[in-house]
């Protein structure tokens, strides 16, 4: 199966719903065990459900930085969304790096027996705030430059359709930039 321009939109989906997912877990485990108002039963399966999250995320942040490498190598793109995948990436590689080691740490925790901690949960909070960061500048890759994707629709005056009611004349006219090939640049 082909996918255009490669898989890394595929699993970088995973990864972000993934730890998202770990993390509010891991929140509401927190203030669930302080407040004392549902059974250690339920809290463990907390536990159990924001761990394997996590554990799941870190497993697919490796590939996902390997396939996002691949395409900031192969996608076809002008100066102006090379300056902004060269952002995304340097955002990605950091993140990528501390899921993976917040990952080694749970399952060190869970090896020890360890109890949640606020350290544990302040750096998962972290990571969280530089995965959305990272989130939002991909989708910039995508929505605001186009990158990745095989052809924008073209748009006629005659066609009779129209979506730009409401939107200020510079959005309705703003091109998307030209592609060129991206051994111009150099990373």
């Amino acid at each position: 199966m082909e996918v255009i321009p490669n898989w890394h939109p595929v699993f970088v989906h995973f990864v972000v719903g993934l730890f998202s997912t770990s993390v509010g877990f891991y929140i509401l485990l927190y203030t669930l065990s302080r407040m004392r108002l549902f059974s250690l039963n339920l809290t463990n399966e907390l536990e159990i459900v924001a761990r394997w999250c996590l554990w799941l995320a870190g497993l697919l942040a490796l590939p996902t930085a390997l396939l996002g490498l691949y395409a900031y190598n192969t996608v076809s793109h002008d100066a102006p969304s090379h300056m902004a995948m060269t952002t995304h990436r340097n955002w990605a590689l950091p993140t990528a790096t501390l899921i993976m080691l917040v990952s080694a740490w749970s399952l060190w925790r869970y090896f020890r027996n360890k109890t949640l901690t606020v350290t544990f949960l302040l750096l998962l909070i972290i990571t969280q705030g530089m995965l959305l960061t990272t989130a939002w500048l991909g989708g910039e890759l995508v929505y605001r430059y186009g990158l990745g994707v095989m052809s924008l629709p073209q748009q006629s005056a005659h066609d009779g359709h129209n979506h730009t009611e409401g939107m200020d004349s510079d959005a309705a006219n703003a091109e998307v930039p030209e592609a060129e090939n991206h051994d111009q640049h150099n990373h």
